[in-house]
């Protein structure tokens, strides 16, 4: 197995042809977590017209410090209106200030006032309390770019725009596959010599996170032929992932399978710890990682090589960030491969688990851990938190 560099893994997933994305339309209420599949621009400026930001008068600015008569009252959701001559208005937050007014004393500020008249203080500018039409963005701005994985605060905005559907990417469909004899289903009993489907529970819980539509396709055994029957079946998915089998054992015959679809080997193997055997192919525009059997590899280059690749896939303009952090002690780590390491994450400083002690099958690790560190041999580490 010829190992290549964990950044050129990671450069070849990421430079991949593009699995052709479908666009749905789909209600604002809908669209949360969705991937934005065009640029939106503003159809009216916010504020959409000139209202009043407190409670209070509406003066000229040349009339402060004088006692006026008060012309009328405006609430929010009046028409616009004209400040007369020589008088004021008292208006409600949210209310169109009126022609003519140039600053909003707040009731608490103002020097004095009763049902008929009121008096201002002098000492306020011009605009004061007053929010302007447009003054936030103004109408044709670009709101939100095309491949924005749309938050609460997006749908908010879109909200305000009057928007009430909007065309979001297709979720890209995954399949995953667990593999080996020894791997039994949740809710049976494993003897000594089986162990439960961690892998595949996990990836799918991971995948749909993420905002895929992800399936549990079910068991491949340890057999070539029925492997690559079920894999074929399969590639109705727009991308496969299967754990174990990836390696060089006797009853490792995932990439034979690949192999019999005509399968185009991208890498197999990165010099990364853990999860060497990692694979990637593709079969015609469908996507397939095989990963390796351990929980703890297979989960953290998932994070590390395939989660970022499926999110570009998806359309997802943004990546998960990674944050950069200092090691809370050294480690002494044979090789010049990049380490995987899991921890603590706290105030800019990562403390690694056990000081990275702990052995290929401690699944506690993942379980006490916010964060995995990309350890290249210094200090300074790029970490990304766990889902």
């Amino acid at each position: 197995m010829d190992l290549i560099a964990f950044s050129k893994a990671l450069e070849i997933g990421l430079n991949l042809p593009q699995i052709p994305l479908e666009v749905q339309e789909v209600r604002l209420q809908e669209a949360h977590g969705r991937i934005l599949a065009q640029d939106f621009y503003a159809k009216d400026p916010l504020p959409r017209a000139t209202n009043s930001a407190m409670d209070g008068f509406g003066f000229r600015l040349e009339d402060l410090g004088q006692t006026l008569p008060i012309a009328k009252t405006l609430y929010a959701g009046a028409p616009l209106d004209t400040l007369p001559p020589s008088a004021c208005v008292k208006i409600m937050t949210g209310a169109l200030v009126p022609r003519g007014v140039e600053v909003v004393v707040p009731l608490e500020k103002m020097q004095d006032f009763d049902n008929t008249h009121a008096t201002a203080p002098l000492g306020f500018i011009k605009g004061a309390n007053i929010r302007y039409e447009g003054e936030n963005f103004k109408a044709g701005d670009l709101l939100l770019k095309q491949g924005t994985r749309l938050k609460i605060g997006d749908i908010a905005l879109l909200a305000s725009q009057g928007c009430a559907t909007l065309g979001v990417f297709r979720k890209l469909k995954v399949g995953v596959f667990s593999s080996g004899d020894e791997v039994v289903g949740l809710g049976s009993v494993a003897k000594k010599h089986q162990v439960y489907d961690t892998n595949g529970v996990v990836l799918v819980a991971m995948l749909q996170n993420l905002g895929f539509e992800a399936t549990h396709l079910g068991h491949l055994p340890d057999d070539l032929q029925e492997q690559s029957a079920r894999l074929k079946e399969a590639l109705i998915c727009d991308v496969l992932i299967s754990s174990a089998g990836v390696s060089v054992g006797d009853k490792d015959h995932f990439k034979e399978a690949l192999a019999h679809l005509g399968a185009k080997i991208h890498y197999h193997g990165v010099n990364v710890k853990p999860g060497k055997p990692i694979l990637c192919a593709s079969v015609g525009e469908k996507l397939i990682f095989g990963m390796p059997g351990n929980p703890l590899s297979c989960i953290l280059t998932f994070l590390a090589l395939v989660r970022p690749v499926l999110l570009k896939q998806a359309g997802d303009m943004a990546q998960t960030p990674l944050i950069k952090a200092r090691m809370a002690n050294s480690l002494n780590l044979k090789g010049q491969r990049t380490h995987l390491i899991l921890g603590w994450l706290e105030n800019g400083i990562f403390t690694p688990y056990k000081d990275n002690t702990y052995g290929a099958g401690a699944i506690d690790a993942l379980s006490r851990s916010n964060a995995m560190a990309y350890f290249n041999g210094t200090l300074e580490v790029l970490v990304s938190l766990l889902p």
